[in-house]
């Protein structure tokens, strides 16, 4: 009888405990400081006046509910986009996550089912290289709603604004591939810290800086400096001011944030 009332009493605990760390996790994701962008464009390329943005704005601000349509009939030649636009970097924001709202008109969302999707994202007009057509690696599901996910990217460069993209010769997507919404956050989990003191860089933070390549770059985007670690500190004789910095891991990682240089 004894054995019995203690093994209730574990999993009572056992229970208490995972419902206690689910609340946890929700009331941390929804603290997150989410910055959403802000406006966008859109355009169609090739000969297809059905290839176009439907309700383009809905893509833009906080409301996760509605959304924007990006339409290339079956069977037609063309490619439509959307550029979500930013009101400020992920280096002064400080964040280093862009998470892009997904969905179809589709009962379920696979990253089979939408593979003809592209993402790149951009300083200005400038293009990180970054263009990729989504798969599993970034796309999330499991919501209580089939048909939407969302693409979770580790930002490590400065960027402003994301193009998504719908090719034609996707079989599954007569209905439209639709954006939700898109925002940055900082995930605290990836931390890269620098600070400056008579011209010496010290780093701190979780991310492996050893046998790494560090570049600063002026606010006129111009690479002023670029040295190969071999500790946490290294020496700079740059003016005073404001600098972006990128470290390289060896594994070919890359990190950015801003550092003021003192």
């Amino acid at each position: 009888m004894k054995t019995n009332l203690f093994a209730g009493q574990s999993m009572t605990k056992k229970v208490v405990l995972a419902s206690l760390l689910f609340l946890m996790n929700a009331m941390s994701f929804a603290q997150l400081n989410k910055v959403y962008a802000s406006s966008q464009t859109n355009r169609a390329y090739g000969i297809c006046v059905a290839c176009f943005v439907q309700n383009p704005e809905n893509a833009v601000g906080s409301n996760e509910t509605d959304y924007s349509t990006l339409l290339v009939p079956i069977g037609l030649l063309g490619r439509t986009e959307q550029t979500l636009i930013f009101s400020t970097t992920n280096i002064i924001a400080d964040t280093n996550k862009l998470v892009i709202g997904i969905g179809t008109d589709q009962s379920i969302l696979t990253a089979q089912l939408i593979g003809g999707v592209s993402v790149e994202t951009f300083l200005g007009d400038v293009s990180n290289n970054d263009y990729m057509n989504i798969n599993d690696d970034v796309l999330k599901l499991g919501g209580t709603d089939a048909s939407r996910g969302a693409l979770e990217l580790t930002m490590n460069k400065p960027f402003d604004r994301v193009k998504i993209s719908l090719n034609s010769g996707l079989l599954n997507l007569n209905g439209g591939f639709r954006i939700y919404y898109a925002y940055q956050y900082k995930d605290p989990h990836i931390s890269l810290m620098a600070y400056s003191k008579d011209g010496q860089v010290t780093l701190d933070g979780n991310v492996p800086v050893e046998g790494s390549e560090v570049a600063l770059i002026n606010t006129s985007g111009k690479e002023v400096y670029r040295t190969k670690l071999k500790s946490k500190t290294f020496e700079s004789t740059l003016p005073q001011g404001v600098y972006i910095m990128t470290l390289t891991t060896k594994e070919g990682k890359a990190y950015s944030r801003k550092i003021m240089i003192k």
